[in-house]
This record gives structure tokens, sequence and C-alpha cells, in this order.
């Protein structure tokens, strides 16, 4: 090692740890996504039962699986466990830039590091136990080593090299993609170069480059035989499931054939525009964004081959992605690499041309306001909104709402043991087998069987009027959240649920106002109590005095103001003027109800689109108690609150005739 080599290596351990503190902090806050929850299923079926084989048509390769096991042997099944992987890999994507510090220089180095470490997608995909940081990780590792072999001629590098190729094939499909645009990139990076000399000598020069290919090919032969050998049986390894399933490895080429058609349609409602990608680098990586293409007018201005590989590489890569119809979010980070790179380029190129002190203050300034900036956003979407669709990082990804549930079967545990019988009746339910792992009678039938009676029944809304039919006895049922737009009611036998919750206060023992009361009490508005929850039970996240009429409408899922699943609970009272029969309504999208003087007028309850669903009631002249509720599962969120008083035509009830109690 090179002494002066020590400082850069100090300053780069940097990026290192705070790649390491953003992947590895309270790295199980965040529900396992459903893809985790199918990954996981393999990954324990190999574990428990030493079984895998490869299925071309679903879940991509097998590298996850194979890599998964090491923690579980380890540390056992965990959240923590099974995420450790893809943070490691991730953390190491920051630490293979190091050997292209001479093509991106000190500050370039840092630079490309620690936008790596703190980029929104990459920290945050990082800590998901999919397939892409894994990607990543060896396609960085490729373009690593082929550059140091052209630097170097060291044998070790081809090695690399094809080693990195094999897993990349090992771990997903999408390795066709990746492939092409590194062929195309040095094609091209390499005919720049040409074109940058006089007419007369770029005949020469195409032939010397061939002419130093063909050389190393003959000096190299052993090397690239055994390289061939290496990639071949890496990738036999894998997808024979080490040597138990053959078929498997008949599944390389199947592969391409079935996810081509998967990526040419829009299949499971994953279609998405040309500029979706952009979108999300705009809202998520700006930063990253404009140095990257402040990056790639460097590289053609300054002639760096690395540079315009990296450029045509950023740009085939974004195009590629985008005219494909099937998108995710998670995807991106197959941009961001590249950008990451230019941008490390961009600035390091800048930094050489500082000549003044004031020069070095506006930089640095800018240069940390620019990563603090990142910080934030990593921060929110990692720690605080990891599960709120409004960020579109976070997609169809399992609500917090799941970790009640768990915790609802975990105190009725406690009174039936681990042993009770649950039967998930509902069709979609990832990622509850990895939380229903410790209950062996936890039975996943994936639709409503003929006698699903067991003291815990989950069912989703499409299974609920089957579910209902069927039932013996009585039950208490109580909704949970899965995803947007995905809710799981649990049906619990009422023995063993007032046995396990006789102690809680729900909706229907809520604290009552009283129902007779003098204007003197009483203030303007209604109380507006706000709940991560759909049932409006325990504690509120925020409270608030109404005194308008309640409409709202948010269409667009980045518009609310509240992450989903949330409900609101307003209690007060309604100044009735006139004596007669009223007719009340709701129209909303999800569930909403209204509440007179203690009953139920209005039933607009369970998920559903908008819905328009009225009641009528006689009152009296005088203050009336009522309270209203709404819930919002995902998707969009409407609420209006309508009334037609006697002889009158029907409209908002007007905020002005609504009152709260005083406070003592």
């Amino acid at each position: 090692m090179k002494k002066q080599n020590i400082p850069l290596i100090i300053a780069f351990f940097v990026p290192v740890f705070i790649a390491s503190l953003f992947r590895f902090w309270d790295l199980d806050i965040r529900p396992l996504h459903s893809d985790e929850g199918v990954n996981s299923f393999f990954l324990r079926n190999l574990f428990e039962r030493n079984q895998y084989r490869y299925n071309p048509a679903n879940y991509h390769g097998p590298f996850l699986y194979y890599i998964g096991l090491i923690p579980f042997y380890v540390l056992g099944q965990t959240d923590f466990s099974f995420r450790l992987m893809p943070v490691l890999f991730g953390i190491m994507v920051v630490a293979s830039l190091y050997p292209l510090r001479k093509r991106m220089g000190n500050i370039g180095l840092l630079t490309a590091g620690l936008l790596i470490a703190i980029s929104p997608s990459n920290s945050f995909f990082s800590r998901d136990t999919i397939h892409e940081t894994y990607f990543i990780f060896f396609t960085l590792t490729t373009v690593v080593s082929f550059f140091l072999y052209s630097e170097t001629r060291k044998s070790r590098y081809i090695y690399f090299a094809a080693s990195s190729i094999a897993f990349i094939i090992t771990i997903k499909e999408t390795y066709i993609i990746t492939f092409t645009v590194f062929i195309i990139s040095l094609v091209c990076a390499y005919g720049y170069e040409v074109l940058l000399f006089h007419r007369g000598t770029r005949i020469k020069c195409i032939k010397h480059i061939f002419s130093v290919f063909a050389n190393t090919c003959r000096q190299k032969w052993r090397v690239i035989c055994i390289c061939i050998g290496l990639f071949l049986f890496i990738n036999f390894l894998f997808y024979s499931s080490f040597f138990t399933y053959y078929d498997g490895v008949k599944g390389i080429l199947t592969t391409l054939k079935i996810w081509t058609k998967t990526g040419t349609h829009s299949a499971g409602g994953h279609a998405k525009p040309f500029f979706y990608y952009f979108k999300l680098l705009y809202k998520f990586e700006l930063p990253m964004l404009v140095m990257g293409i402040a990056g790639m007018y460097y590289s053609f201005r300054y002639r760096n081959r690395f540079a315009v590989f990296t450029s045509v590489w950023a740009v085939l890569i974004y195009v590629i992605y985008s005219c494909i119809p099937y998108k995710t979010p998670w995807l991106i980070i197959n941009l961001t690499l590249p950008i990451a790179i230019l941008s490390g380029i961009f600035i390091n190129g800048l930094f050489k041309i500082i000549t003044r002190k004031w020069h070095y203050a506006i930089f640095f300034a800018l240069y940390t306001g620019v990563f603090c900036f990142f910080c934030y956003q990593s921060i929110m979407l990692n720690f605080v909104n990891y599960d709120d669709e409004r960020y579109e990082l976070v997609y169809v990804q399992t609500k917090r709402d799941v970790y009640n549930l768990i915790d609802r079967l975990e105190t009725l545990s406690g009174i039936c043991g681990k042993d009770m019988e649950i039967n998930i009746v509902s069709k979609d339910y990832w990622p509850l087998p990895w939380y229903l792992r410790e209950y062996k009678h936890a039975n996943f039938w994936g639709k409503v069987i003929d006698n699903p009676n067991a003291p815990v029944i989950l069912a989703d809304k499409k299974g609920e009027s089957d579910l209902k039919g069927k039932l013996k006895g009585n039950y208490k049922n109580e909704r949970f959240v899965l995803r947007p737009g995905v809710w799981i009611t649990a049906y619990i036998q009422q023995g063993l649920y007032d046995s396990a919750f006789a102690h809680e206060t729900g909706r229907e023992t809520s604290t009552r106002l009283p129902l007779n009361v003098s204007a003197e009490e009483l203030d303007p508005g209604l109380k507006a109590l706000y709940y991560y929850n759909i049932e409006c039970i325990g504690k509120p996240f925020s409270s608030s005095i109404e005194k308008d009429s309640i409409s709202f409408t948010y269409n667009d899922e980045t518009k609310k103001p509240y992450r989903s699943p949330f409900g609101i609970a307003w209690e007060g009272y309604l100044h009735i003027q006139k004596s007669g029969v009223y007719q009340f309504a709701t129209r909303s999208d999800d569930g909403s109800f209204v509440y007179l003087d203690e009953n139920l007028v209005v039933d607009n309850g369970e998920p559903h689109a908008v819905r328009y669903i009225s009641g009528t009631t006689f009152l009296e002249e005088g203050y009336h108690a009522i309270r209203i509720q709404y819930f919002d599962i995902g998707g969009g969120a409407i609420m209006a609150l309508l009334w037609k008083p006697p002889g009158g035509q029907e409209t908002l009830i007007p905020g002005d005739i609504f009152f709260h109690k005083k406070p003592d």
C-alpha cells in the first residue's frame, strides 16, 4: 500500500461508514414487502427442508436464496438476519468504487461514494431483500475489473470479471440488458477515442485496438479458458441447485422469453409512462441528476475514455428501462450507479479549476448543503415515511398496520399458545407467512374453505361475504391494512376475544358525549381526532378544532395530507333550529359512519370506491351529540358530510352549526 493512499483510504471510510449507518440503523422498522415475503418463503424452504428448484417463470434467479442462507445459519431466522446480506452488499457497492480512484480522482471518489451511501433510492432498497442490490454490486465489480485489467494487465482481474458476470446471470434475467449496454458503451468509448485521432491515423488506431485484443487472447488463453470454465461452473452450480436439480439449468435461456413477455406487457398494473424514472430521479435524486448530466458534458469535453463509457452506460440504461412498459421503482438503482460515478467525475473536474479561497468557501458550502439535503431526504424516507405511498419510491409496501395484527395474535397466543389454529382464507396474504412462521397451525388456504372455523380467521374483502355464511358461533372482527388497497379482517372467537381484550376501549365503548348541554357550555367547531388506523382507536397522532363543513377530495395519492391507513373522528354537537325529519348522508372513499345521540344513522362502512349512503332520523330542536368517522386504506381519499333538512335541498352541513364542549 502506497503511503500517499493512506489519507484517501481514511477519508473514504466516511462514505462507507455513512452507508453502513443508513442501512443497518433500525433495520427491522419497515415491514417486509410482499416480494420479500415471497423471497422469505423460498429461503425458509431451502433452510428448513433443503429444497429449492429454480422456476424460470417466477421470482428471478437463485443467488438471493443461497447467499441468504449464511445469516440464517449464524443468527437464526429474524428480520435482521433476513435483510443482512443485501445490507452488506449495499455497503460493498460503495466500497467497490475505491479501485476507480485514478479514473475519478480523490474528490470524485468521495463524492460518488457519498452519493450512493446517502442516496434515498439506494439506501431504501438496500434495506430490502430483493435482487437489485446484489445485481448492481456485481455490475459495478464487472466494470471495475475490466478497467483495472486494461490498466494493469493482471490476470486476476479477468477472473474477477468472469465471476462477476456469472453471478449477474444467477441473480436476474435483466442481465441481458446490462451486457448489451456494456458492449455498446465500450464500442462508443473506444470509437470516440478513435475519432479524436487525425483522419489518416484512425485506421491504424483501430488496428492497434484489435491487435492488443488478439495478443491478449494469445497470451492469456489459459486464463481465458479457466474463466470460461469458472463462468459455466458458477451458473451450473446455482441453477442446478448445487447439483440436485439439473432441469433448472435449462431455465437460464427460457427465462429470457418469459420475462421479455412480462416486461413488454402491462402485467399486474406495473406499466408506467416513459418518463417515470426521470420523475423519480427529479424528485428524489435531483442533485445527483444535475451533477451527472454535467459529468456527461465533462466526459466528452475532456476526452476521458472511462467517463465516456460511463456516460453512454447511463444514457442507454435509462433509455432502455424507460422504454420497457413494466416499471418498478427499485430498478432506479441501476440508473443511479453510473449517474453517481459521473457526478464524481464532474465534481473532481470542477475542484481542479478552483484556485481562490472564496471559491473553496462557496464550493464546500454548496457541497455540504447538497449532502445535508440528501441526508434529510433519506432519513425521512427510511425511518419516517417508509410505508407512505405518497412517496413514489414506496411501492405496494406492506403497511406498519401489519404489526398491529401481529401484536393482536401475540396477545391471543398468550392464552392459546403458538399451537393456536389460524385459518388464513385470504387470497392475498404476503408477507404473513414470514410473520406467522412460529405458529404451527397457521394454515394458508388462499380461499374460503368449506369449514373455516377456528379461533382466528383472516379474510380479505372478496372472501368476507362467503365466509360469513360459514361461520359457526360468535366472532368479533377487526380490520387491518396489509398494503394500499388490500386489507385483512381478523375474525376472533368472541369468548377468546373477551378474555384477551376485555380491558381495552374501542369504538363501541368510546367516551360518550353528554346528551343534554346548553349553549353556554359550547364553543364553535367539532373536535377532530386523527389516527393511523382505520378503527379510530388508540392514541391519535393529531387533533384540531374544525369549524368548516366536512368535505375533502384527494384523487391523487401524493396529495393526501396523511399516509394511509388513517382514520378521522369528528365529535361534538349539531345545533338543530327546527324539529323534524332530517336526512343525513356521506359520500366517501373509503368508509364512513354518522352517529347522532349515540345512534348509528349512516353506515357507509367497509373499504370501497366512492359511494353515497343516506339515513333519516327525527331530531328535536336543540343540541344533539354527533360523531362522524372516516377511514382510508389507500388510493383516493374522499369524504363529504351532507344533510337534507325538512323542506330543504341536500347540501353540505354548514360548519356554523357544529359545536364542541368547552374544556373544563
